[in-house]
C-alpha cells in the first residue's frame, strides 16, 4: 500500500531546511512538506477560536503558549490532509528528526503489517512507557500498548478513522497535543508504541525549539511543582478509564 509522509516544517525555521531535505531523501513512499502554522502569524481571533481553558479533565495546569497552540494546529492540518487523501494511513513527522535508517525501516515494517485506518502508532525517541500488552516482537523491536501514553510527537503513524476522531474532539483545544493524546478516555484513540524506533530529535542542533520563549525562574518553579501532580492525575485516569 502507498505510504505518504507529512513533514511538518515551519518556513521561517531556515536552519531546519537542510534537515528537511535529508528527510525527504530518506523516507519511503511519497513525502510531502506541510507548512506549519506560524505562532507569530496567529491573530487574536484565531487563538480565541482554537483555544479555551479547562475543556477536559484533568485540567491542564499551565498557560498554553502560542507556539503550543500552533503546533497542535499544524498536526490538525496533517490529519485533515490525510482525510482529504485516498490513503488509509500516513506518517506525520517533525522537521527536527534524525533517522537511523536501518532501525527506522525495521520498526516501520513491523508496524505496517498491523496498521489500518484505526491505527495510531508512536515512534518515540526514548522508551519511557511501561508495557501493558505486546502486539508483536521482531528481533529487538517491540510493538506494544503502553500503560500510559508517553509525551512527544516527533513521529507517528495515523489512520484516517483515527484522524477523523482526533479532529472532531480537538476543535477547541486546552493543552499541548502530546498530553491531549494521553487522554485516551476522551479521544477514544489508544496509541501503540514501537521501540526502538530509529528516531532521534535534534532540535538543539537546528537552532532550538520553535515552540516559544523560555520560562522565567518563577514559571519553571511552578511547573516543577505542578507537573508531577498533573502526571499522577493522567496516570489515574489512564488506569481507571480505559
Amino acid at each position: 500500500m502507498k505510504l505518504t509522509t507529512y513533514v511538518i516544517h515551519l518556513k521561517r525555521a531556515e536552519d531546519r531546511q537542510a534537515n528537511v531535505d535529508i528527510l525527504c531523501s530518506q523516507l519511503p513512499g511519497v513525502v510531502k512538506v506541510l507548512d506549519a502554522v506560524d505562532s507569530l502569524q496567529l491573530s487574536t481571533l484565531e487563538i480565541e477560536s482554537a483555544f479555551s481553558q479547562n475543556v477536559h479533565r484533568p485540567h491542564y495546569p499551565f498557560p498554553l503558549r502560542k507556539g503550543e497552540i500552533a503546533c497542535f494546529m499544524s498536526n490538525r492540518l496533517a490529519w485533515q490532509s490525510l482525510i482529504e487523501s485516498n490513503d488509509e494511513y500516513c506518517l506525520i513527522i517533525e522537521d527536527d528528526v534524525l533517522l537511523d535508517n536501518i532501525d527506522f525501516l525495521n520498526a516501520l515494517e513491523l508496524v505496517l503489517g498491523d496498521s489500518d485506518a484505526d491505527s495510531f502508532v508512536r515512534f518515540p525517541i526514548k522508551q519511557k512507557e511501561s508495557v501493558q500488552s505486546i502486539i508483536k516482537v521482531d528481533d529487538s523491536i517491540t510493538h506494544f500498548y503502553p500503560n500510559v501514553v508517553g509525551l512527544g510527537t516527533v513521529m507517528q503513524l495515523v489512520g484516517r478513522n483515527t484522524a477523523k476522531k482526533l479532529l472532531n474532539i480537538s476543535q477547541v483545544i486546552d493543552r499541548p497535543i502530546d498530553t491531549f493524546l494521553q487522554m485516551t478516555w476522551i479521544t477514544g484513540v489508544y496509541p501503540s508504541v514501537v521501540y526502538p524506533s530509529g528516531v532521534t530529535e535534534i532540535s538543539s542542533q537546528l537552532g532550538g525549539s520553535t515552540i516559544g520563549s523560555k520560562n522565567s525562574f518563577r514559571e519553571m518553579l511552578i511547573r516543577e511543582l505542578m507537573r508531577p501532580i498533573y502526571r499522577i492525575k493522567i496516570k489515574f485516569h489512564s488506569r481507571f478509564h480505559r
